[in-house]
C-alpha cells in the first residue's frame, strides 16, 4: 500500500509541476547584484538544451562594470535551471518567470592558466545566493536541503555507501522528512524525492525493479530538474552495456548493430514496461555511451542517431539527438575543421583555406612553456623535409611581446576562437593535420617529438603512389 501511494504521490507531483509550467507563459527576469571583487569580468550564464546531450544555450551574460555593479533581463517561458562557469566554479540558480533575483557570487579567485586548462581539476559546484531570500523561496529551499543532506551523508558515509544499510537510509530520509515538511513548491518537492533516491541508489545500484518503477518506469523524464539529471545519468550509465551482459536480454547487441530503431524502442516499452518518453531518453543516452563502448558499432550508433531524425519523435528529442550525433562525430577524422579566426602578428588575417591542395599542421602550441619550445624545435627539422607539401599554423596564446627568435617554423598567429569548445584545447602542445581536400585527416595529429615525421612520411609515401598508380 506504501509504494502504491508513493506512486500516487510521485504522480501528482510531476503533474502540477508539468501544469505549473505550461501556464507559466513567459515573463521576464531580472537579475543584479554588486560584487565590486570581480569589477569588470563578464560571467556568462547558460542552462542546458537537455541532461542527455548537456549541450549549452547562453542566455546572457553578467557585465560586471568599474564599481562591481550587474543588471541582466532574461525572458523566460518556464522555470530555468541555470548555471555559470567561472573561476574553478560551476554556479547553478533556478530562475522563474517573472521573478527578481539580487545574486551574491562566491569569493573571487584568480586561476592561473595552467589551473584553468587542467582537465583534471573538477569545478566547484555552489548554488548561487541570493539577498534577503525568503524562506520559501526556491533556491534558498534547495540549498537548506542540500546542505542537510551532505551533513547527513557525511555522517553516515561509510553504512550508507559502503555497508549499503537499509535501515541508515531509511533513517536519514526520516530526518530530511521532518526537517523538510512537504511545502507548496512542487519543483522543491521533486528535488527533494529524486535527491533521496540517491539514497536509495546506494543500495543496490538502481537494479532492482521496484526502484525503477517508483522513480522512472511510470514518471517523465524532467530537463529542469537538476537532481532528476543526477539520478537518471547514474541509473543509466552504459545501460545497452547491462542489458547485453545479462543472458536474458543479450539480443539488445544484436539490435544496436544491426541500428533497428524501432526494435529498440518496442523493447524498451513493452519488456522493460517503460513510458514512451523515458523509453526515447534511455535510448538517447544509450546510443551516446555506446559509441565509446568497443562492444557497438560506432558506424550503427550513428545511424540510430539518423533513424531518430526519420522517426516520429518529438522535435525535443530530434533536436537531442542531432546534438549527440554532432558531439561524438565533431573533430572525427573526414570530418570539416572548426572555424578558428586567426590573425598573424602582423594583425593579417589567416585561414586553413588560404593554402588549398596543402596539407595543414594546426599546432596549439606555447612558446614561453618548456616542453612547447622544444616540440617547436622538433618541428624545424620536420619542415625542412616537406617544405612544398606542408603549411605549418602555430596558434600561441595572445603575448603582444611575442617574437620567434628562435627561427621557429611556420605562421604564429592568435585566435579570440574558444579553442577549448571548438578544438577541445586544454594543454599545450596540441596539435590536427588538415588534408589536401580540406577536411581533418589526423584528429588529433602527433605532437612533433610524438612520431610527427614518421606519420606525415606515410602520408607521403602513400600519396606518391597513388600519384605513380594515376599515371600509368
Amino acid at each position: 500500500m506504501t509504494t502504491v501511494n508513493n506512486r500516487k504521490l510521485l504522480s501528482a507531483i510531476l503533474f502540477l509541476m508539468f501544469l505549473l509550467i505550461q501556464n507559466s507563459g513567459s515573463a521576464t527576469v531580472h537579475i543584479s547584484g554588486k560584487a565590486p571583487d570581480y569589477a569588470g569580468n563578464s560571467i556568462h550564464l547558460n542552462t542546458l538544451h537537455d541532461f542527455i546531450s548537456e549541450e549549452k544555450i547562453k542566455l546572457g551574460t553578467l557585465r560586471i562594470n568599474a564599481e562591481g555593479v550587474f543588471s541582466l533581463d532574461l525572458d523566460l517561458a518556464e522555470t530555468t535551471l541555470c548555471f555559470a562557469d567561472f573561476d574553478g566554479y560551476h554556479g547553478m540558480i533556478y530562475l522563474v518567470p517573472g521573478k527578481s533575483y539580487e545574486i551574491l557570487l562566491p569569493p573571487k579567485r584568480t586561476l592561473t592558466e595552467s589551473q584553468k586548462r587542467n582537465p583534471f581539476v573538477k569545478p566547484e559546484q555552489i548554488w548561487f545566493g541570493t539577498a534577503n531570500p525568503d524562506a520559501n523561496e526556491l533556491n534558498y529551499q534547495i540549498q537548506k536541503f542540500e546542505q542537510a543532506c551532505i551533513i547527513l551523508e557525511n555522517k553516515y558515509f561509510d553504512q550508507i555507501f559502503r555497508n549499503q544499510s537499509k535501515a541508515l537510509v531509511d533513517t536519514v530520509k526520516q530526518a530530511l522528512d521532518k526537517e523538510f515538511p512537504i511545502t507548496k513548491s512542487t519543483i522543491f518537492e521533486s528535488h527533494k524525492l529524486f535527491r533521496k533516491a540517491n539514497l536509495d541508489f546506494a543500495l543496490n545500484q538502481g537494479k532492482t525493479i521496484g526502484f525503477m518503477e517508483k522513480y522512472f518506469s511510470e514518471t517523465k523524464p524532467n530537463n529542469q530538474l537538476a537532481a532528476y539529471a543526477t539520478l537518471f545519468n547514474q541509473v543509466f550509465l552504459n545501460y545497452f552495456n547491462l542489458l547485453a551482459n545479462n543472458s536474458k536480454t543479450a539480443e539488445i547487441s544484436s539490435l544496436v548493430n544491426h541500428a533497428e530503431l524501432k526494435k529498440l524502442d518496442d523493447y524498451f516499452q513493452k519488456q522493460l514496461h517503460f513510458n514512451t518518453e523515458l523509453s526515447h531518453s534511455v535510448l538517447l543516452k544509450s546510443l551516446k555511451d555506446a559509441y565509446y563502448s568497443k562492444q557497438f558499432s560506432k558506424a550503427s550508433v550513428l545511424m540510430l542517431l539518423d533513424e531518430v531524425k526519420k522517426s516520429e519523435w518529438s522535435s525535443f528529442e530530434q533536436k537531442t539527438a542531432e546534438l549527440i550525433r554532432l558531439q561524438l562525430t565533431w573533430l572525427s577524422s573526414g570530418s570539416n575543421p572548426p572555424v578558428l579566426l586567426l590573425k598573424n602578428f602582423e594583425g593579417r588575417k589567416v585561414s586553413i583555406s588560404d593554402f588549398p591542395n596543402k596539407y595543414v599542421y594546426l599546432h596549439f602550441t606555447d612558446p614561453v612553456n618548456t616542453i612547447c619550445r622544444q616540440h617547436l624545435d622538433a618541428l624545424k627539422t620536420i619542415a625542412t623535409h616537406y617544405p612544398d607539401k606542408l603549411v605549418i599554423i602555430n596558434v600561441i596564446p595572445d603575448r603582444p611581446t611575442f617574437k620567434n627568435d628562435s627561427n621557429w617554423p611556420g605562421i604564429f598567429t592568435t585566435t579570440e576562437s574558444n579553442i577549448e569548445e571548438t578544438y577541445k584545447v586544454k594543454t599545450y602542445p596540441n596539435s590536427f593535420l588538415i588534408g589536401k581536400d580540406g577536411k581533418l585527416l589526423l584528429s588529433p595529429a602527433p605532437n612533433p617529438i610524438d612520431g610527427l615525421d614518421r606519420q606525415l612520411g606515410q602520408i607521403f609515401k602513400s600519396d606518391y603512389y597513388k600519384e605513380m598508380q594515376k599515371a600509368k
